[in-house]
């Protein structure tokens, strides 16, 4: 079978042409609605219960005997899309090309996904919208225009109050509801910002000082929690880290001016790379 084509029965097929449709190489999640001698045909969770198809030869890689012994009717899978024709409503999935790692990224991603969607619609009923469906998911979309993940909203919200959200198109009393909910629904992650320098002395006694230079930092990094560790000598990642995002970047700052005033004659510092990233649960 060359590609699984959705019956015109199906209520999205005259939606397409304004529909968001998955494009190749998309990852995207799915639940098995049947398993069939050459495939499986699963129902896009992401995309109104679309219809894909799995072929046999994609389910997994190998012989195999029995396609069920690798899904079944209501797993929860996610596939690679390997064919894509918004004219024909036609989409192929592969389980083959999806690692295990983004399997549960996107799993996770898109759990989370649901979890922002939930606490918008209940947001929208409390504000007293008369379509809290609607009003959530269209709220949900513009977070997605700022944000690569929408529940880093839900907690910019928390921490800097309304105007995140307005800012991104949502309106205020939504936010404001919005608001309220999320304090009392989200524990807050850890905020993490790893700075990569380079600490560089040509001294006598070159490994001291550097020695010296990278203790100063931590120091002075008072309002967080500090590690400091080697990345291949000349360079280090000092990782700092914190409940309350404002705190993480003035020990950043902090570090970054007690290391400069160490610094001796002859001696460098640059900061090579600065990553940040929220630690959940």
């Amino acid at each position: 079978m060359q590609g699984y084509i959705a019956p015109p029965s199906l209520s999205w097929v005259g939606e397409l042409s304004t529909q968001a449709f998955p494009k190749r190489n998309d990852l995207v999640v799915a639940t098995v609605k049947a398993v069939e001698e050459h495939g499986v045909v699963v129902r896009l969770d992401e995309y109104g219960g679309m219809e894909a198809y799995i072929p046999r030869s994609h389910v997994a890689s190998g012989r195999i005997k029995d396609i069920r012994d690798f899904v079944k009717e209501g797993d929860k899978v996610v596939g690679r899309v390997i064919r894509a024709d918004r004219r024909l409503g036609q989409v192929d999935l592969s389980l083959r090309y999806v690692s295990e790692g983004e399997r549960r990224e996107k799993l996770e991603e898109w759990k989370e996904r649901n979890r922002v969607l939930s606490l918008l619609r209940i947001a929208a009923q409390r504000a007293g919208y008369s379509d809290a469906d609607r009003t959530a998911k269209e709220a949900l979309e513009r977070l997605y225009e700022y944000y690569r993940n929408p529940l880093d909203a839900l907690e910019d919200l928390i921490y800097e109050g309304a105007s995140v959200l307005t800012e991104a198109g949502v309106e205020e009393r939504l936010a404001e509801e919005l608001r309220a909910i999320a304090e009392g629904q989200l524990r807050p992650p850890t905020y993490v910002k790893d700075l990569v320098v380079k600490v560089v002395s040509y001294a006598s006694d070159g490994v001291e000082r550097v020695r010296r230079v990278l203790i100063r930092g931590a120091e002075a990094g008072k309002e967080a929690e500090v590690d400091v560790y080697a990345a291949g000598a000349p360079k280090y990642v000092i990782s700092i880290r914190s409940r309350d995002p404002k705190a993480v970047k003035r020990a950043a700052s902090s570090i970054i001016r007690a290391m400069e005033r160490e610094l001796g004659e002859g001696d460098s510092l640059e900061v090579v790379e600065e990553r940040e990233r929220r630690r959940r649960g």
